[in-house]
């Protein structure tokens, strides 16, 4: 009976030292928002600026914000701020650090669950996809995914958006291509490199008007960051530190195999009112003939962290 009340006495103990660690944490924010001046030098961006994007103190100073419902805004301090600040907040992240260590100290002094991440099994998805497709290869599926996101990464880059038109809707092509035409004209690139896909799996399925729409997750690590085209010189983000990003991506096709696209996606109009380049002579947009192929129809960006 003893032992149990001492258990709960530092129960109660460790409860009240969480509590003291958010309300450190809440100050320190409040600490540094006052006195830090904001970096703008160091933004992640990615195609279609799969997070937030800030485009700082460049030409034009526009903002362009994804479809994600996240932001991330690295912020790695300046030396401009009051000495004051810089002392407050010096003083409560030393606080938050002791603080950690204490309730580290007295959390694993008790019997401790090993804290696993346990693999995601989406053979249930698999399954649900096999309803529709029956010869559906899950392995092979998140392999093509994964190289038509590469080519988006690399015609973005290269401003060659005309090479993945066929695997992309008409409503990203557009997007992208106004991106990057606001970005050459400032003389700008989008420089990534070096990626590794470090896991894939399927989300969730869903089929409807004989289309069916996958959803997959990728995580991937790779450089990410925005060049002076002439220079080569880094805007923004980083050449030296890689970043990881958490992707929802959906890719879509046609159920049946033989359907041909006779009209416009964005606006209706048919076949015959494209033109030789495939473009749609009344609201611009692309047509993508082969519709019975994957293509990528959203690229959210979920999680993103610099490694």
């Amino acid at each position: 009976m003893k032992k149990e009340v001492l258990n709960n006495k530092k129960k109660l103990n460790l409860n009240i030292l969480k509590i003291l660690l958010i309300m450190l944490i809440s100050l320190s924010i409040l600490v540094l928002a006052g006195f830090s001046k904001k970096d703008d030098s160091i933004v992640i961006a990615d195609s279609g600026f799969g997070t937030s994007y800030d485009s700082g103190g460049s030409s034009g100073g526009s903002d362009w914000s994804s479809s994600s419902s996240s932001s991330y805004d690295y912020d790695y301090g300046s030396s401009s701020g009051s000495g004051g600040g810089s002392l407050a907040g010096t003083l409560v992240v030393f606080g938050i650090i002791m603080l950690y260590v204490i309730i580290s100290s007295m959390s694993k002094s008790g019997k401790q669950v090993p804290q696993t991440t346990a693999p995601v099994n989406d053979e249930a998805v698999a399954n649900r996809i096999k309803q529709y497709i029956p010869n559906f290869n899950k392995q092979q599926f998140l392999a093509d995914g994964y190289k038509i996101y590469l080519d988006v990464q690399n015609a973005w880059m290269n401003f060659k958006l005309d090479d993945v038109k066929g695997v992309i809707t008409d409503e990203m092509f557009n997007m992208y291509q106004d991106q990057l035409d606001t970005l050459e004209v400032k003389g700008q690139q989008n420089v990534m490199k070096d990626f590794k896909n470090t896991r894939a799996y399927l989300k969730d399925v869903s089929a409807q008007n004989n289309t069916i729409t996958i959803t997959a997750v990728y995580v991937v690590e790779f450089y990410d960051y925005i060049a002076e085209q002439a220079t080569g010189k880094v805007l923004r983000g980083s050449s030296t530190r890689k970043v990881r990003s958490t992707y929802e991506m959906k890719f879509r096709k046609t159920l049946n195999e033989k359907a041909v696209t006779d009209t416009c996606p964005s606006c209706g109009a048919k076949i015959e009112d494209m033109n030789g380049a495939g473009v749609c002579k009344y609201c611009g947009s692309k047509l993508v003939y082969d519709n019975a192929k994957w293509v990528l129809t959203e690229k959210k960006t979920v999680g993103q962290t610099m490694l």
